[in-house]
């Protein structure tokens, strides 16, 4: 069987052609065996490409060696990774083009880290059991760049949005801080430290004395005398204790008011009179804030009371309205009953009446009501036309009377004017026949449904032409195959029987070599026993395979023969939907 599977080679369904580079560099078709796994992953490969954003491998006409070279140089582009390579891919690329641009890819990979390893003739080869997680790799981390990216443009919009505009509640926010801040301002400008007293010179006291004179200075004093108490409780026992009023000594008064006394000594009065004024002040304030939240709480109590005296008297207005409109939809409710019931009254009184006539006579007169409708319609029509006729002849009339009243030239300008009207006119007809018959040549060439069908019918004609010389050729194969299996076996029972003889001369010189004779004679029968049992099994799955496919023929032929009864069932039905189609277009027209 050798030669039947030299022979039909090309028709198994595991062998395609693909293309390989030989090492001329030329390319270069061969057989290869189709993986499942291979297909799998190439497909796996092309999808992954595809949803990361690489859509031109979603094109037929590319060669995978083009969707995968094209699909890694975009992806190692938008890793936006610092490389010293040209990558420059387009399509139909030369054979040294492609390899170089493998050989670029291969090398570049490492620099990027890829843990991964790859060779350019397995991209070469379209490998894609050792592709695709390369090509996985290059695509997550172009996704990842991709998306810092993104990130990194938002952040940077949003700022340069910031800084060009805002929002209406932020410049509301920064004018509030703005009026804030000049109240602020303001107070502290009130409330800062004034100096009042200043020294007469300066002696050589410690830091914590220099800090007491110059916190008396800005008349601080209780700050001082604090720190002064604080001080002397860490003071060791038998130590001076610090005098404020000693202090106030060494100080004249800075204001410009007070120049009239050479000294100024803050005293408990004076102290006990600022802290209640100060006290006074604060209870002012507090007072102040809690009328001005009052007053405000009432002008909003009073604010939302208008809205709702004002929404009242809108709905008030809105129920009026509403029932007047209620009240005459009411009355030309009334109205219509009543003249239902006038019309029902009729239309029973016309019942009785049509009741007691005769059915032939009623049938006559509403024939003749129809024809008489039928004549006022067409007299109503006549006498439109007529009238239009009228004034299209009245109107020519005094065309003609204006013309006759004209002089010569003018009359000749106007015949001429009309002749060139009526040449534009001709052109216009001619060019609009023109595109008709370039329509009606365009639509001649489109094949009608005849045309289709005698087309479908030379097709399967044709299709069962081929498909009988198709089936003849395989049978002469089959027969060739047989016959060179037959011719095969015949030639193998004459080289075994031209060995026994010659076996049996020389082994019947002796016993030894009768008994070597008889054993190859039984290895001879059990080789051939055996190679009986292979042919057989062989056979037996030929008629297997035969009879599984004579009944997969044989449910197809019952499904044709279901077909073919739904197909005359459906036209059975179509046509008597046509029928009655026609049956109710005539029921409409009488």
């Amino acid at each position: 069987m050798a030669s039947n599977r030299d022979i039909f080679s090309k028709h198994l369904p595991n062998v395609k052609l693909a293309t390989r580079i030989d090492a001329e560099g030329r390319e270069v078709q061969v057989e290869r065996r189709e993986d499942e796994d291979a297909t799998a992953k190439e497909q796996e490969t092309f999808d992954l490409l595809v949803a990361a954003g690489y859509y031109r491998a979603r094109i037929k006409g590319l060669s995978s060696f083009d969707k995968v070279v094209g699909g890694m140089t975009w992806c190692i582009e938008c890793c936006d990774y610092d490389v010293d390579v040209d990558l420059l891919f387009h399509e139909n690329l030369t054979i040294g083009q492609k390899i170089a641009l493998v050989e670029k890819i291969v090398s570049v990979l490492p620099q990027m880290k890829c843990p991964f390893q790859i060779e350019p003739h397995q991209i070469q080869g379209l490998e894609f059991l050792s592709i695709h997680p390369v090509i996985q790799w290059l695509v997550k981390k172009s996704v990842e760049n991709r998306t810092e990216r993104a990130q990194r443009l938002k952040r940077f919009a949003i700022g340069q949005f910031h800084n060009h505009y805002q929002y209406k509640t932020d410049k509301d926010h920064l004018a509030k801080i703005r009026i804030a801040s000049a109240h602020i301002k303001r107070i502290q400008e009130l409330y800062n430290p004034t100096r009042l007293y200043q020294r007469k010179d300066t002696g050589n006291e410690d830091e914590k004395t220099r800090v007491r004179m110059t916190l008396l200075e800005y008349g601080n004093a209780a700050a001082a005398s604090a720190v002064c108490e604080s001080h002397s409780r860490n003071r060791a026992v038998g130590g001076d204790e610090f005098d404020v009023q000693q202090m106030l000594k060494y100080l004249t008064i800075a204001k410009e008011d007070a120049i009239s006394s050479p000294t100024h000594r803050l005293d408990t009065d004076e102290r006990n009179a600022m802290h209640k004024h100060y006290t006074e002040l604060q209870q002012e304030m507090e007072t102040d804030a809690k009328q001005l939240s009052e007053h405000s709480q009432i002008k909003m109590l009073e604010a939302s009371k208008e809205a709702l005296e004002r929404k009242v008297q809108r709905n008030l207005k809105e129920n009026e309205e509403i029932e007047i409109e209620f009240m005459k939809q009411q009355q030309q409710l009334q109205k219509l009953e009543e003249q239902k019931q006038q019309l029902e009254a009729e239309i029973e009184q016309y019942k009785a009446i049509q009741a007691k006539a005769d059915p032939e006579l009623l049938t006559k007169v509403q024939d003749m009501l129809k024809q008489h409708d039928q004549l006022k319609k067409e007299e109503s029509e006549f006498k439109e036309f007529c009238r239009q006729d009228l004034a299209n002849l009245q109107k020519e009339i005094d065309e003609l009377e204006a013309f006759n009243t004209q002089t010569p030239e003018e009359q000749e300008a106007a015949v001429s004017k009309e002749k060139a009207q009526i040449q534009k006119l001709k052109l216009q007809i001619a060019k609009k026949n023109r595109g008709i018959v370039a329509i009606q040549r365009r639509l001649d060439a489109i094949p009608d449904r005849t045309e289709l069908t005698q087309y479908q019918r030379r097709f399967h004609e044709l299709y069962n032409e081929m498909s009988a010389k198709h089936i003849e050729t395989k049978q002469y194969y089959t027969l060739f195959n047989t016959l060179n299996d037959k011719k095969r076996y015949l030639e193998r029972e004459l080289s075994l029987l031209n060995s026994i003889c010659e076996a049996y001369n020389e082994g019947m010189t002796s016993a030894q070599g009768r008994e070597e004779f008889i054993k190859q004679f039984e290895a001879i029968v059990a080789g051939v026993k055996q190679t009986e049992q292979k042919v057989r099994q062989k056979y037996n799955e030929e008629c297997a395979r035969r009879d599984a496919l004579n009944a997969e023929l044989q449910s197809l032929l019952e499904l044709q023969r279901q077909y073919a009864a739904a197909v005359k069932q459906l036209t059975k039905e179509c046509q008597r939907c046509e029928q009655l189609q026609q049956h109710l277009k005539s029921i409409r027209q009488k």
